[in-house]
């Protein structure tokens, strides 16, 4: 096989794998691949109380009130929000907004902040799980 053919097939072989990820099928609302798992999620919910829930847990909290005066109550609570987009989401985090500061990556790593992301843009069949389990606990 001559040289020129061989680095035909490698860079043939390259561009296929190139395309494969970038193809693979991705959720539109936190550009996390489709099969994002519930584990996922709930891990990212615990990272999101113990890293941002001192500000933005509970409507009484300082980033929850700073966010109901500048949009508005039902806009206040982040675990609430479904218009979050994970890029915003991410931006925010790493360079601040108002009165939040930046939070570096040696607070929270990427690999949690994907973690938080996908917990805040989890899609509406995790949150009506959320809420039927919430619900069923509450009957008991």
């Amino acid at each position: 096989m001559s040289g020129k053919h061989y680095f035909s097939i490698v860079a043939f072989v390259i561009c296929g794998l190139a395309v494969a990820v970038v193809a693979r099928p991705r959720s539109e609302s936190n550009g996390l691949t489709a099969d994002s798992s519930a584990q996922q999620i709930a891990q990212g919910e615990k990272l999101y109380e113990s890293r941002c829930g001192i500000c933005h847990a509970a409507p009484n909290n300082t980033g929850s009130l700073m966010l109901a005066r500048r949009l508005g109550k039902d806009r206040s609570l982040l675990a609430q929000r479904t218009d979050l987009k994970a890029d915003y989401i991410r931006k925010v985090s790493r360079v601040g907004i108002g009165s939040m500061p930046p939070l570096t990556r040696i607070e929270v790593p990427d690999s949690e902040l994907d973690l938080i992301v996908a917990y805040l843009t989890r899609p509406e069949s995790a949150r009506a799980a959320e809420k039927s389990r919430s619900s069923g606990a509450a009957h008991e």
